[in-house]
């Protein structure tokens, strides 16, 4: 593949515009115009980027395994044009939003949406193992500093446990890597893909080679909140502003896909592993979707139903055939639109009446018609109703799943999906269609919060009548 110049932009683009904003912290003015300019050229530089790939310190490939190799690839191919553009596009309209409701900018908190915007970017572009972990790291730090920005108690807790719990998280995918630098003496992943490839089944009695396995799906589920990490990243994306909480958990899931991928290139013949991810990735389904349904403050109910769809994102990876794979990555592209959709929505709640707590709430569907059915049609998504896009890969899911001999796991799709649709209808009525309270405190919902809203309601039409939008950027890595 041939060399292009422009990938390592996604990644120094946004750091480096993180830095900027960060400089001209209290002008309010540059900081504006720098986020809205840098942001549209982030959308523009996937879809202006060739294929190919970029090598950073003259990189050697080593065929005997004999020597380290080194220097540094990023791969950009199909699937990585449609997850960057995404993740790009959902960052943009995060921050779009969070320019339009705040008088006072802060341009430290804009600079760590953007800094999680480049290493998350880079999650999904390299092709060294320690260069994720690095990223993934900065991407974790990066999104705690997005909750502990709110400033609540709330806030300050699950940050804490959250960093306690990554710190162990951490160090398990660190020493896993150095387990397979030891046993291939790369850290480059095609290389030590094809370093397993050579070994064969002999590699399986080598139990550096198993821990590193196990170590390594420690971390990826920590990182992603499958089970029985679901609590601690559901508490994050509750303590967070609803724009951040949307950009946070498309990071998340987009970083499954990569983390997944991971797996499966470096553990494709480990006994077991298939069914422990896919243990995980149910466990998220039903446990979010159960402790959904228990939570009386609408961000903590939306919270864990991020973690229930990011199960199904993990099932369709967990399955491993070619259209599972595509079905999950398809998934995540749909999350990352109809969840960040529904975020926005609680934060036009929160933003009108300042607060989420279902008993507080009522009689919105008078006062903000048009923010009501646009947040009915992301819940429709998100319970995987037609036309819309959730139902076209849930349905891709389903399939492979029964076609992959995995009845089972299609049968919990199905009623985790009914789960959520039920979940969602309460939800609507208790916020929107159940009479107000008349002591409610009603503010105007900012502009960007509606334009938003419809911007991510029309891709989840589009989407829901032509898939394949989305799905022939997929095709060239199921395939390969």
């Amino acid at each position: 593949m041939q060399a292009s110049s422009l990938i390592p932009l996604m990644v120094v683009g946004p750091m480096t515009a993180a830095v900027l904003l960060n400089v001209l912290h209290g002008k309010d003015r540059m900081l504006r115009l720098l986020a809205v300019f840098v942001g549209l050229l982030f959308i523009a530089l996937p879809l202006l980027t060739i294929y190919g790939e970029h090598y950073f310190g003259g990189y050697v490939r080593d065929d005997a395994f004999g020597r380290m190799a080194v220097g540094i690839v990023y791969a950009f191919g199909g699937n990585q044009r449609l997850l960057v553009f995404a993740l790009a596009f959902v960052a943009y309209l995060m921050t779009v939003s969070y320019l339009g409701a705040s008088d006072r900018l802060s341009g430290a908190y804009l600079s760590f949406m953007f800094l999680s915007l480049g290493t998350s970017s880079a999650i999904l572009l390299t092709d060294d193992i320690f260069n994720l972990y690095v990223f993934l790291e900065i991407t974790l730090i990066s999104q705690t500093a997005l909750v502990i920005a709110t400033g609540t108690e709330k806030a300050w807790k699950a940050a804490l446990k959250y960093l306690i719990i990554a710190n162990v998280c951490g160090n398990c995918l660190l020493f896993g890597i150095a387990m397979l630098l030891a046993l291939s003496g790369t850290l480059n992943m095609t290389d030590i893909q094809a370093y397993v490839a050579a070994q064969g089944e002999a590699i399986l009695k080598n139990p550096a080679y198993l821990v590193a396995c196990a170590l390594i799906t420690i971390a990826a589920a920590y990182a992603t909140g499958l089970f029985p990490f679901h609590n601690i990243k559901a508490e994050m994306y509750a303590s967070a502003k609803g724009h951040a909480a949307g950009l946070m958990q498309t990071q998340t899931k987009f970083i499954l896909v990569a983390l997944g991928i991971v797996l499966w290139r470096f553990f494709p013949a480990v006994p077991g592993l298939k069914y422990v991810l896919l243990y995980l990735a149910m466990g998220a389904m039903v446990f979010g979707v159960i402790m959904a349904l228990k939570q009386d403050n609408y961000q903590n109910m939306l919270s864990y139903h991020a973690i229930s769809q990011a199960g199904y994102v993990a099932a369709g990876v967990s399955i491993g055939t070619p259209a599972a794979l595509a079905a999950g990555i398809f998934h995540a592209v749909n999350n990352a639109i109809y969840k960040t959709a529904l975020f926005i929505g609680c934060e036009c709640v929160e933003h009108r009446t300042k607060t989420t707590d279902f008993k507080g709430l009522g009689g919105l569907v008078h006062s903000v018609p048009a923010v009501a059915a646009l947040v009915l049609v992301a819940k429709l998504s998100i319970s995987g109703v037609p036309p819309f896009n959730g139902f076209q890969s849930k349905l891709r899911l389903m399939t492979s799943a029964f076609d992959a001999g995995l009845p089972e796991v299609t049968l919990v799709m199905i009623l985790v999906s009914v789960l959520t649709f039920i979940s969602m209808m309460k939800a609507f009525h208790l916020v929107y269609m159940r009479p107000g309270r008349d002591d409610l405190q009603t503010d105007p919902v900012p502009k960007t919060y509606v334009a938003t809203l419809m911007v991510l309601v029309m891709l989840c039409v589009l989407l829901g009548f032509y898939p394949q939008v989305a799905l022939d950027y997929i095709q060239g890595l199921v395939t390969r």
